[in-house]
């Protein structure tokens, strides 16, 4: 059964309580979460479907369950391993009294262990992206007197994913603050905005605040201890340095290193995107064309490295594990509201997202999680593909109709 009035339009009469008004957007959130719309299409044309706009935004979720999985589990590895460096037997503050409390304890070998321990450190970054991201539904809901927007758990989700566990939580508010608002309510809402608001609030993070977010103490959130990214060291020393700190290509493809939260594992990726595409969430070339195009733009470069710089040398098949790029790949180029609509333009999209990564990664030491930048500045030229695409349609068939009128 579904609830009445799931999607129904908000109303902010005088007469409704304060309380109602900040609590609906919880309301509304989950019941668009665990039901379908009651809301009936009554002119044409008419559609029988099972999918939603809510039922693909859930789809995403489902889709990182892999990824959260995985990383909170290396994030408590990650942080009780750096305890057994520095010699910690406990760590100051509520998440010791609970991990105490409960008798859960530290031990990097035991999984549960290092589940709870990420666990505890991701809860609170979400709760505060949910927060402030439901807060500004909420405003834009009551001044435009329109329902609520879709996607509020999806965006604050997937913006809790991709930080790094160490990020001061004002810092969260202030990022979601600036996707949400700049990046989707300004253009009306979900299914107008130009670019992901989760990914455009962290790459305002990254500008604005690169050393407090993105800095080597920002991965293991454990005082005094910093630990440099695997794509860092590749930056600074190639593949000699990646293999002289203890990480293989299995270390990265499965996910055991530092680095935000939900990106580090390409197995979690992987098993999202094949979960997807099965459930007609995403569109396959849009993967397919990113791939294509980081082999492509790595074959370019490998054979002009000569004595350039290291990463001018690195090899394709370390470059799909270094950083996010499974991660942005997978539930950020795939957007179907900010990328290409059609089938050949999702082929040109998914080809320059993948040129730009390692154009970007390669030439660009300062910011070499090119990942961000290179599905967003597609984003932006998405519309300008898919009316090329249009274009040269209308004028293939036009030609065709010449040809069959002459003939």
């Amino acid at each position: 059964m579904t609830p009445r009035g799931l999607l129904g339009k908000h109303k902010s009469g005088a007469g409704e309580s304060r309380l109602r008004l900040w609590v609906q957007p919880w309301r509304l959130m989950l019941e668009q979460f665990l039901y379908s719309s009651t809301s009936l299409n009554h002119s044409a044309p008419h559609i029988r479907d099972a999918s939603s706009v809510q039922g693909m935004m859930n789809n995403f979720v489902i889709a990182t369950i892999p990824c959260w999985l995985i990383g909170l589990w290396n994030l408590g590895y990650q942080s009780n391993l750096a305890m057994v460096e520095m010699e910690l037997t406990m760590l100051p503050g509520w998440r010791a009294a609970i991990l105490s409390g409960w008798g859960i304890g530290y031990d990097h070998g035991n999984v549960l262990a290092c589940f709870a321990h990420g666990l505890l450190y991701f809860l609170p970054i979400f709760l505060v992206a949910l927060l402030v991201s439901s807060f500004w539904d909420a405003i834009f809901s009551v001044v435009r007197r329109r329902p609520l927007d879709e996607g509020l758990l999806a965006f604050a989700w997937l913006f809790a994913l991709i930080l790094p566990a160490g990020v001061p939580l004002y810092l969260v508010g202030i990022g979601i603050s600036f996707g949400m608002v700049m990046g989707k309510h300004i253009y009306g809402g979900s299914g107008r905005y130009l670019v992901n608001p989760a990914l455009l609030g962290l790459i305002f993070l990254w500008f604005a605040y690169p050393s407090a977010v993105f800095g080597a103490s920002s991965w293991i959130p454990i005082p005094g201890f910093e630990q440099t990214s695997a794509l860092d060291l590749a930056a600074a020393g190639g593949m000699e340095a990646v293999l002289a700190s203890g990480l293989s290509w299995w270390d990265l493809f499965l996910g055991v290193r530092p680095g935000p939260i939900g990106t580090t594992s390409v197995l979690g990726c992987l098993l999202g995107a094949v979960y997807m595409i099965v459930t007609g969430t995403v569109s396959w070339r849009v993967l397919c064309g990113v791939m294509l195009g980081v082999v492509a733009a790595v074959f370019l470069f490998n054979s002009l490295a000569g004595d350039a710089s290291e990463m001018f040398q690195i090899p394709w098949t370390w470059h799909l594990v270094l950083g996010g790029l499974a991660f942005g790949t997978v539930f950020f180029a795939t957007d179907p509201v900010a990328g290409a609509l059609t089938d050949t333009g999702r082929w040109a999209f998914g080809v320059l997202v993948g040129l730009l990564v390692i154009v970007i990664r390669v030439t660009n030491p300062v910011y070499n999680e090119a990942i961000l930048f290179a599905v967003f500045l597609a984003s932006l030229f998405a519309p300008v593909i898919d009316f090329f695409v249009i274009e040269l349609n209308i004028r293939r068939r036009r030609r065709r109709l010449m040809e069959l009128t002459d003939g």
